[in-house]
């Protein structure tokens, strides 16, 4: 009986050292190139079936998030989360939808094109923070005529990075 709660001392510090050790690297490679913000997903309260939900249990998503949060103001680095669904889900030139490999880490577009599926999720997070952060200071008129010509702004969750080049083009 007694091995048991010592297999799971050794899974939360396996944990505990892998998220800070995330940390440390996303810190450092932050530093590194000079950047003055981090742009995360906001994972939130993630409802999973079956397995999925016994794999977030244990994943440390958030303790990795406030971890970051915390060394980075040490390092007068901005932090800001951007909507997480349909990051992954949609191609950022714009031609729709997905599909993947069986490994999940090829992404074929709805035009042919085959990129690293993880690539076109990190430019639109990127693109979901430039759009939020241009389409901010505009007067409520202003961003719905915006929004008028470029249709994809209206919903955030369809935000790709041709979104934000069609929204540098139209303001």
């Amino acid at each position: 009986m007694t091995e048991k709660p010592n297999i799971w001392r050794k899974i939360n510090n396996t944990q505990k050292y892998i998220s800070q050790n995330t940390v440390d690297e996303v810190i450092k490679f932050t530093n590194e190139i000079g950047a003055t913000k981090i742009i995360f997903e906001h994972l939130g309260k993630i409802k999973g079936r079956g397995r999925l939900k016994q794999k977030l249990q244990f994943w440390r998503k958030n303790l990795i998030q406030q971890k970051a949060i915390e060394k980075a103001h040490q390092f007068r680095i901005r932090v800001s989360r951007v909507l997480a669904r349909g990051t992954s889900k949609y191609a950022f030139d714009g031609s729709g939808e997905i599909s993947r490999n069986d490994k999940k880490d090829l992404a074929e577009f709805g035009n042919g094109k085959k990129y690293h599926a993880d690539l076109s999720a990190s430019y639109n997070i990127a693109s979901r923070y430039f759009i939020r952060e241009i389409l901010k200071p505009l007067s409520e008129t202003r961003r719905l005529q915006v929004e008028a010509k470029v249709p994809f702004l209206a919903d955030r969750s369809r935000q790709t990075l041709s979104s934000l080049i069609s929204l540098r083009k139209v303001v």
